[in-house]
């Protein structure tokens, strides 16, 4: 990865919605765009995974639970990739029994740990911050 990919912190972001429920998506796209963002939606893996690769954002935020292929897979994918794999990503999940089982995935190790994770229905400050924390865990590692 080069070097200074991640914008300063006075620029605004780029952000990726990867959800399949249409209203969600619209609603955090609005939330963070609110916030001076600049937001891009998907709604499925196949075409969040194609953005990701085009556009490189700075940070994906990925709804776990989705038809064809889940919001995980999506996420191995993307971290498998040698020239995406540094986006960072925060989980969007409505199940908090997944929860648990994705928080034990990742401490067994069987899962790469995200930058982030939000309940839905989101709060809309708590989503803008887990979006910008996880943008600042990859500033501050370039």
């Amino acid at each position: 990865m080069a070097g200074g990919r991640y914008p300063p912190a006075d620029r605004p972001l780029s952000v990726l919605v990867v959800d399949d429920e249409p209203d969600v998506a619209t609603y955090l796209a609005a939330v963070l765009e609110r916030k001076g963002h600049v937001v891009h939606t998907a709604q499925n893996a196949a075409e969040g995974f194609a953005i990701v690769k085009k556009l490189r954002p700075d940070v994906a935020c990925i709804d776990i639970v989705m038809p064809e292929e889940t919001g995980i897979a999506l996420y191995r994918r993307i971290r498998a990739d040698e020239e995406v794999g540094d986006v960072p990503v925060v989980f969007i999940t409505a199940l908090k029994p997944e929860m648990t089982t994705l928080q034990d995935s990742l401490t067994d190790g069987s899962i790469p740990e995200a930058e982030g994770y939000i309940e839905k229905p989101p709060n809309a400050e708590a989503f803008v911050a887990a979006v910008e924390r996880a943008a600042q865990s990859r500033r501050g590692q370039k």
